[in-house]
């Protein structure tokens, strides 16, 4: 049986047509026809481009296009992965790009396993560093009562210490505090503070006004 470049070149001299007339014709350039003609597939740039080049080669001599990439097909199934392909890229596409082993498993692992614990030092460095949280929920800034005895409430760090007006209070294992203090009629402002272990303070204002108690009710 013929070979593919055998068959194209009888046809391009049966036809009497050189090489350039065919350039330009169809655009292949001159280098690859003789390639083709020559079955010398390693100087085409890859399988694709030599199916492309065969039915327009072929077509344009008025060959039957699917033929001839049939023969070829038949008769170099070997020679696209060995020539037409560059080194190197035949293999690699029937195995794994990275391949896994349980050394490779180990150093992931252990690198995760630091990018945690780095994560979560920088974390507690922030918290520590950091003024605590101070929730006020009681008194509202701006609140008017008709008593003297107010409650002052709310939470923060459960190991913070808590000031008000200057005075330490208790607070729970929840961070909670509430304290009743007895203030004068008219304006007050209440100053509430949390302060952490490194002496970072956090500092909430109320400013309130106790309305004119009777006498009875007034300290």
């Amino acid at each position: 049986m013929k070979t593919v470049g055998e068959i194209l070149r009888k046809a391009r001299l049966e036809k009497n047509l050189d090489f350039e007339t065919i350039e330009k014709r169809t655009k292949i350039r001159k280098k690859f026809m003789l390639a083709m003609e020559a079955n010398d597939w390693d100087k085409l740039p890859s399988e694709t481009y030599i199916k492309g080049f065969l039915r327009n080669y072929s077509n344009f001599l008025g060959l039957k296009p699917d033929g001839i990439v049939a023969i070829f097909r038949r008769q170099y199934p070997q020679d696209i992965k060995a020539k037409v392909l560059p080194e190197g890229l035949s293999e690699p596409l029937n195995t794994p790009i990275l391949k896994i082993t349980p050394q490779r498993f180990t150093i992931v692992i252990t690198g995760f396993l630091v990018i945690l614990f780095s994560l979560y030092l920088v974390l507690q460095y922030i918290s520590f560093t950091s003024p605590p949280p101070l929730d006020v929920i009681s008194p509202k800034e701006g609140e008017i009562f008709s008593t003297s005895e107010i409650r002052v409430a709310g939470k923060t760090n459960s190991d913070a210490s808590v000031f008000i007006n200057n005075q330490k209070v208790g607070i729970n294992r929840k961070g909670e505090f509430e304290q009743v203090l007895s203030f004068d009629p008219g304006v007050n402002t209440i100053i509430i503070e949390s302060e952490n272990r490194i002496g970072k303070r956090s500092r909430v204002n109320r400013t309130i006004q106790i309305e004119t108690l009777p006498q009875n009710q007034s300290r």
